[in-house]
């Protein structure tokens, strides 16, 4: 079995959505390992000294133990265009350390900055990150992701983003597109024209 990840944000020498994190660390470990302790987050990643004036990036590594963690300063990459690509029997709903067909797929289609997954004309994730539409009255997000994003979820749960069906006729809907991830808050997630998912 591939190795899992978790990848966490680290601002102000503070973990970031922790009780998230934990949910999905133990939620797969039950269903992949079979396991039945929890883990609590704070109590097994130990935060070294950072300079609290960067935004770090977490990388937590396991499967039945702490295979490695990692401390990573963290810059947003740019991201204006999204490549619509059909990839319908591709599964990822477990955060898995193993990204190699993701990679790939990015790779034969790299005339833009990212490419936009479809499942049965069904819109589901970017290759790193959930997206999210405006639809002018409010930010809404796939119901149908490849992975359910910590920060998606938070989002969700607090009723800034709404989740909905999303099929590629429906693109035409929105004015502009945002991600999210674990990183990327929707407040500093760059705009993306509609007019650039091709």
């Amino acid at each position: 079995m591939s190795l899992l990840l978790e990848t966490i944000r680290v601002i102000h020498n503070s973990f970031q959505n922790l009780d998230y994190h934990n949910f999905r660390v133990n939620n797969s470990r039950k269903k992949l390992l079979g396991t039945n302790d929890s883990w609590d987050l704070k109590n097994i990643i130990k935060l070294p000294e950072l300079n609290s004036s960067l935004i770090y990036k977490c990388r937590f590594i396991y499967l039945e133990e702490v295979i490695s963690v990692e401390f990573h300063p963290y810059s947003m990459k740019p991201l204006k265009s999204l490549t619509l690509v059909d990839f319908p029997d591709f599964k990822y709903n477990h955060k898995y350390l193993e990204r190699n067909k993701l990679e790939a797929l990015k790779a034969t289609n790299s005339t833009t900055d990212d490419i936009l997954i479809v499942q049965y004309n069904k819109v589901t994730d970017c290759s790193y990150a959930n997206i999210i539409f405006d639809d002018g009255n409010k930010w809404i997000t796939p119901s149908t992701p490849l992975l359910r994003g910590t920060k998606r979820q938070l989002y969700i749960d607090n009723h800034i983003i709404t989740e909905q069906e999303v099929t590629t006729a429906d693109l035409k809907r929105f004015s502009r597109a945002r991600i999210i991830n674990a990183m990327i808050d929707l407040e500093e997630s760059p705009d993306i024209s509609i007019q650039n998912i091709v």
